[in-house]
């Protein structure tokens, strides 16, 4: 005997959804600024560890690429305001399946293939909440030189969660924190709590 559930409709008013427009652009393009630091400075060895994904998919979903997927970036709206807590990349690309053994029925090659492991948002996450952290703590010694400019340090505060390769800085602070898991890496990210 099946159950239906009905789960509370949640609406947002006009004021969430323009902070959410607003701000899902900005993170956008500090996401594809990093990226595009970390794929012009890392080993191919290094960026193939930690990324798993060549730069020119990831990159051209971060510039709005219908062609090859489609960003998710996921938000949670927690007591201190909109997070975004990471995203998640779903690419065309091909799968390899003939029209034979094709289950979809539709006889091509290419379907989406969803590259959204920590791999690809976390660790991203990560390398962008230790550049701030490290910008804000050496301002002074920075200038103008740091890579996070004030809107961008203003934008890292305000809408991304605290998230390390390490759980000691949030233990440290005594802060919760969730982990997340993929192979032989693991990531811990602030967590913040939000309404069911």
């Amino acid at each position: 005997m099946k159950t239906p559930l009905f789960s509370r409709e949640i609406t947002y008013g006009k004021k969430d959804v323009a902070e959410l427009e607003s701000a899902s652009i900005k993170v956008q393009l500090i996401y594809d600024k990093a990226l595009f630091m970390l794929h012009s400075h890392l080993p191919d060895s290094l960026w193939d560890a930690w990324i798993g994904v060549p730069y020119s998919i990831i990159s051209s979903l971060y510039k709005g690429n219908s062609d090859s997927g489609t960003l998710f970036q996921k938000w949670i709206q927690g007591p201190s305001g909109w997070k975004c807590i990471g995203c998640e990349r779903h690419c065309l690309e091909s799968t390899g399946l003939t029209p034979q053994n094709n289950r979809s029925g539709s006889g091509g090659t290419r379907g989406f293939l969803s590259h959204n492991g920590i791999r690809q948002s976390m660790v991203l996450q990560a390398v962008i909440w230790s550049m701030y952290e490290n910008t804000v703590l050496l301002h002074p010694f920075l200038g103008d030189e740091s890579f996070f400019d004030g809107d961008d340090l203003d934008t890292i505060s305000a809408y991304f969660v605290p998230t390390y390769l390490s759980d000691v800085r949030l233990l440290e602070l005594s802060k919760p924190c969730k982990e997340y898991k993929d192979h032989n890496l693991t990531i811990y990210q602030e967590w913040i709590s939000a309404p069911d």
